[in-house]
């Protein structure tokens, strides 16, 4: 994981930049891991969203996220990798809660943010009919991939 540092949110932000994260080559998945620092009893005030954005766009999804002392992790994907690797991920508060905005000094909601990427999905594209398994990539449990082929339209393995 890569320690992305804290970011400190208040009421009124909108869209934080929590850092720059680049994905490895091939990569399909970001797993955003989030402590939250202060305060240091449960938020009840806000929840947020989260996400990584490219120059393609938000690739990965978008999540609710609410703050957790012990930490939680969270996945983005849609089994494909992105087009762009390179991007930002950014959080915005959302005040669900009307007294966070109201209160005369409100508390700061400190959150700290770990990232990594890697490989979950089935590939960088939908499969191609008669060329390889329509269904995904095929695994085993240990989920290492099992090489096979297409003859007369049937999948063999060839391990």
């Amino acid at each position: 994981m890569v320690d992305l540092g804290n970011v400190t949110l208040g009421p009124l932000d909108r869209s934080v930049l929590v850092g720059p994260f680049s994905l490895e080559e091939g990569d399909d998945t970001l797993w955003v891991n989030i402590t939250q620092i202060s305060p240091q009893q449960e938020w009840n005030f806000s929840y947020a969203l989260l996400w990584w954005e490219s120059s393609d766009g938000r690739q990965l999804g978008t999540q609710k996220v609410y703050g957790e002392q012990l930490g939680e992790i969270f996945r983005f994907g849609v089994g494909l990798a992105p087009v762009e690797r390179d991007g930002r991920i950014y959080i915005a508060p959302r005040a669900y809660n009307r007294r966070w905005i109201s209160i005369d000094n409100p508390p700061e909601w400190v959150l700290n943010f770990e990232a990594a990427s890697g490989y979950t999905g089935t590939g960088t594209g939908p499969p191609a009919f008669g060329i390889r398994a329509t269904l995904g990539t095929l695994a085993n449990l240990a989920n290492v991939r099992i090489p096979y082929e297409i003859i007369d339209g049937i999948a063999y393995l060839t391990q």
